[in-house]
């Protein structure tokens, strides 16, 4: 059995049941119904002409980019989900004023009556269907008790791609989205629904299946982009199905705890790690390292091809959208390392200092243990630098800390120890005076100890 994934940073799986508005109760209606015209930058009832209560309590404004046509309706339809995308108090209401604009669309496209006076731009596109199906997908999040609903969210979400996939097959857009559909769908359609006995029916995809197939049309949308050379797609909207793997592989790697908890309740506190029956859904993603592999491999080409939208545009700014995420991407890929580089510092530290009697822990041996850790926590180093912000103390001390365990693995009183905790000392004494004392613990363990 692999050890525990070094990963960890999943923490959204846990909110992502969201509470659908009073207002969607209250007017809820099925997939079938005739959908209502909305107007695009607002959740407010309106006519076909845009005309609505402007003053209603659920207006929504969405502001357009300089590059947008405010005639263009799949620009101004983009617009829209990514104000909903980015906000964090989503509301179903938003949501489906989106999937109604969809209808109103797809309607107009396909209409033969234009007056002279209508200027709006309807040019149906990838983007378009992969917005149709992301939204519809993400009711789903809004209904998670409710399976036939959540079945019928994802089988018309399905669909929509498929049909995007009929009109636009090179469309990249239709690619991502597809990816992020599938994981969300084996997240709420597939985990949510197991227990730890659980088993795999005749003739059932396992999870390791799915989750395959699911990573396969990111594979294909990441090789196209390069193909292409159109690295506009590496954004936080993009950013989010590896944030979705992330967080799916926590779940995993923590299915079951909590009945095992409670049956040892009154047990010595110890690391505890439920083993699942091999014929189990789940049993083989749990059972590998493969996937964390794929997500810190994948994560990385999403770096470099970020780096490559960055490279020659005037947006390196601090507070650029783009170096926050960036930022952000660098964050999580520095903890990857730090949490990989655990198993192999321990090693070292106990061959080096508490078993000098012993030639090695579980195969690993002091020489090899301390090459190990000290290539991941240098590697972690890399990335954690790049993920400083200046205004922002924590961040430097996450530097230091990775400074000091880097120092830890290297010989007692060795110049290069002595050399890392030279650094680390002196940006835990920056950010403390920067914050008043608030990493006086860290400084002082350092001193000390």
């Amino acid at each position: 059995m692999p050890p525990k994934r070094p990963l960890g940073l999943g923490k959204a799986a846990k909110a992502k049941k969201q509470k659908p508005d009073a207002a969607a109760v209250e007017n809820e209606s099925s997939l079938s119904q005739e959908p209502r015209d909305v107007a695009v930058a607002s959740e407010v009832e309106t006519d076909v002409n845009g005309n609505g209560d402007e003053n209603g309590p659920n207006e929504l404004t969405v502001e357009l980019g300089a590059e947008i046509d405010a005639n263009d309706a799949v620009g101004q339809l983009a617009a829209l989900w990514r104000t909903y995308f980015v906000s964090e108090d989503k509301k179903e209401l938003v949501l489906n004023g989106i999937i109604h604009e969809c209808d109103r669309i797809l309607r107009k496209a396909h209409s033969d009556s234009k007056s002279e006076s209508d200027e709006e731009n309807v040019e149906i596109t990838g983007r378009f269907y992969s917005i149709y199906a992301l939204a519809l997908s993400n009711l789903a999040f809004f209904h998670t008790e409710e399976r036939d609903k959540v079945e019928a969210y994802f089988t018309e979400a399905m669909d929509r791609i498929s049909r995007g996939e009929e009109l636009f097959p090179n469309s990249i857009d239709i690619l991502f989205a597809k990816a992020r559909i599938m994981i969300n769908k084996i997240a709420l359609t597939v985990i949510s629904r197991l227990d730890t006995e659980s088993r795999v029916a005749a003739k059932a995809q396992t999870g390791a299946q799915l989750l395959d197939e699911c990573l396969s049309q990111w594979e294909k949308a990441e090789e196209l982009t390069g193909q292409l050379n159109q690295y506009d797609y590496y954004n936080i909207e993009s950013l989010d199905f590896l944030q979705a793997l992330d967080d799916l592989l926590d779940v995993v790697d923590n299915f079951g705890q909590e009945h095992l908890e409670g049956e040892d309740s009154d047990a010595e506190d110890e690391d505890k790690d439920l083993r699942l029956d091999e014929n189990h859904p789940l049993h083989s993603i749990k059972n590998t390292d493969k996937y964390n592999r794929w997500w810190r491999d994948h994560s990385i080409i999403f770096l470099n091809n970020l780096d490559k939208r960055l490279a020659g545009e005037n947006k390196k700014s601090k507070d650029h959208p783009l170096t926050i995420l960036r930022r952000e991407l660098c964050k999580r890929l520095g903890q990857s390392y730090l949490m990989e580089a655990e198993v192999p510092s321990n090693v070292y530290t106990t061959l080096a200092y508490y078993a000098k009697d012993k030639s090695d822990i579980d195969g690993l041996s002091k020489h090899d243990a301390q090459r190990d850790s000290q290539k991941l926590f240098s590697t972690a180093l890399k990335y954690l630098k790049d993920s400083q912000d200046a205004d922002e103390p924590e961040t430097w001390v996450n530097v230091a800390e990775a400074m000091i365990s880097l120092g830890n693995v290297h010989e007692l009183d060795s110049p290069e120890q002595e050399k890392a905790y030279r650094e680390a000392e002196e940006i835990l004494v920056k950010a403390n005076n920067a914050t008043n004392g608030k990493f006086d613990d860290i400084l002082h363990n350092l001193l000390h100890n």
